[in-house]
């Protein structure tokens, strides 16, 4: 029986910042066990089809991969379409998506407040954005290996799927994971008082229950009150990545990303892994 390994897609366009992210995506493959996929999408209107002409970029960046992972299984793609119908299709039969935060040419839309957004929000798998990834585009800058994880743990099944994966994550680099939540007090007088130590201790709970799968990731649990955007944004600026839930608390059944994953995503200055349940 042929067994079909779900690929790391990544997104290029030849910017450094696409090469910057399909050294991440990668990355991300070899400790996966799947293979590369890269993929070049012409925005051109019309229904998605795929080419095989002008795929010069795409086997430039599958040189460099293999350069940088000998042994990695890459394949290569170029389409006609939009690029986040065509991520988004794509995704259906995906491991992991990864852009880079900015582009040009064919991904000229491939800012975060439209491809990483929507992907965030509309893919079938989870989806890393990749900031500032021209930082990563040559050699001889190094992937950063040793700060730590940030996970939003906001108690919500967005956020406790969040927190599996980031533990997964940190096992895997072998760095710490910080789980951050962070709480306010109701402005109404009439509504429920939020109790701090409740709070930690409800958090302490749940990475309690990741402890016994692997003893050796050191936990840390950051409960700090304020608004959760930028008590999150100030928590990763020092951290390798953060990860967050598509949704967490108070967000509607037909919302596919909530406001605080999005706006940690437009503004975050590390890459952001955007998980779905």
């Amino acid at each position: 029986m042929t067994t079909i390994h779900r690929p790391v897609i990544v997104g290029v366009d030849g910017s450094p910042a696409a090469f910057g992210a399909v050294r991440w995506a990668a990355d991300a493959a070899v400790r996966l066990g799947r293979p590369l996929r890269i993929t070049h999408v012409l925005g051109v209107p019309g229904p998605a089809e795929e080419i095989t002409d002008e795929q010069g970029l795409v086997l430039d960046a599958a040189v460099e991969a293999r350069h940088w992972y000998p042994g990695l299984h890459v394949t290569t793609s170029t389409w006609y379409g939009h690029p986040v119908s065509v991520l988004r299709e794509q995704s259906r039969h995906a491991e992991l998506v990864v852009v880079g935060s900015r582009g040009h040419g064919g991904f000229h839309a491939l800012l975060v407040g439209s491809v990483g957004v929507h992907l965030a929000g509309y893919a079938h798998c989870p989806v890393l954005v990749v900031h500032h990834a021209e930082r990563w585009a040559g050699p001889e800058s190094p992937l950063p290996s040793h700060q730590p994880i940030v996970v939003g743990a906001d108690g919500s099944a967005g956020g406790q799927q969040a927190l599996e994966v980031a533990f997964r994550e940190a096992s895997a680099r072998r760095v710490p994971l910080v789980a951050v939540r962070a709480w306010q007090q109701p402005v109404s007088r009439l509504a429920r008082r939020v109790d701090p130590d409740r709070v930690a201790a409800d958090l302490a709970a749940d990475l309690e229950r990741l402890r016994a799968k692997d003893p050796a990731v050191e936990l840390r649990s950051r409960v700090v009150q304020g608004a959760p955007v930028p008590v999150l944004l100030a928590e990763s600026r020092d951290a390798l990545m953060i990860v967050l839930g598509a949704r967490g608390h108070g967000g509607f059944a037909g919302l596919r990303i909530g406001a605080v994953s999005q706006h940690v995503l437009e503004h975050a200055d590390t890459a952001v892994l955007v998980t779905r349940y």
